[in-house]
């Protein structure tokens, strides 16, 4: 649905980066070259800083694990693209793309979930929100979009709520690594079980019998074989979820963070969240 979408140019990192030799690389939404890449991130550090590429960062996650860079911009604001859009249209007063009402919106609106999570820059948000309804901006398409569900990612979801369990006062939940091989082996697209994953950590895994937090987990083979993706949720004032991500490798925000675990099984990934949720208590 986004103008000009298909002109994005997909490959490996470090294969563009020797492609490319480029004098700039610019990091948005994440603080390192480890959430930007499956592999080689370490390899791809080093190219940078040997060939002395300048790096600039834009993010709006916590600022932990931030890789060296010549310019780091983060406002706190709940989504990177409303940095990204005050800093090329209000300070460098670039010309604005077609499309780019409905482009930004959909970064907003999704970021913040819905406008529903806290927001310290509220009134820089909304505000922006209201000019790039103006200028032709849909709310109600991206939400359709967002909302729209394949046969398939209901099918994750009902796996999901099959699994959910709960601990104390958190709730977690798990797609079965048997449910995950025969997904692919059916031919499923992949990244549709992912949507159903995020769905049901988005808009489930905290409100469920006054719990108002927790984590799902499932074995996430665009990673590969023996990688686990997990994500964690809070409703804002509950609990920092990110603190826990951190110190599982990963990162992210106060009420919204993730981490890969490698691990051989399901049990094992489980039971080392859940160690690490009790050492932090």
């Amino acid at each position: 649905m986004l103008t000009d979408y298909d002109k994005i140019e997909i490959e490996p990192l470090k294969s563009a980066v020797e492609k490319f030799q480029p004098d700039l690389i610019v990091i948005v939404d994440a603080m390192n070259f480890k959430r930007c890449t499956r592999q080689n991130a370490d390899e791809v550090s080093k190219l940078v800083q040997d060939k002395a590429i300048k790096l600039a960062i834009i993010d709006h996650h916590e600022p932990v694990g931030i890789e060296n860079n010549d310019v780091y911009i983060n406002q706190g604001s709940p989504a990177a693209v409303q940095d990204v859009y005050e800093i090329l249209f209000s300070r460098l007063d670039l010309k604005k793309p077609a499309g780019y009402a409905q482009t930004t919106m959909l970064g907003l609106y999704s970021d913040s979930g819905g406008f529903v999570y806290e927001n310290k820059r509220h009134e820089a948000t909304f505000k922006l929100a209201s000019e790039l309804i103006d200028a032709g901006a849909k709310i109600e398409a991206i939400s359709s979009l967002i909302n729209s569900y394949s046969e398939d990612m209901v099918h994750a979801i009902g796996e999901l709520a099959s699994n959910a369990r709960h601990k104390d006062d958190y709730t977690f939940s798990f797609i079965s690594d048997d449910f995950t091989s025969k997904w692919v082996s059916d031919g499923k697209n992949f990244d549709e079980l992912k949507v159903g994953v995020a769905h049901f950590a988005n808009q489930y895994i905290r409100s469920v019998d006054g719990r108002q937090w927790g984590f799902v987990v499932y074995k996430d083979i665009a990673a590969g074989d023996d990688t686990y993706g997990v994500s964690l949720r809070a409703l804002g004032g509950t609990k920092n979820v990110a603190e826990i991500a951190t110190a599982l490798g990963g990162g992210g925000h106060i009420a919204a963070a993730g981490v890969k675990i490698k691990s051989n099984s399901l049990e094992e990934v489980l039971k080392t969240i859940q160690l690490q949720i009790e050492q932090m208590k």
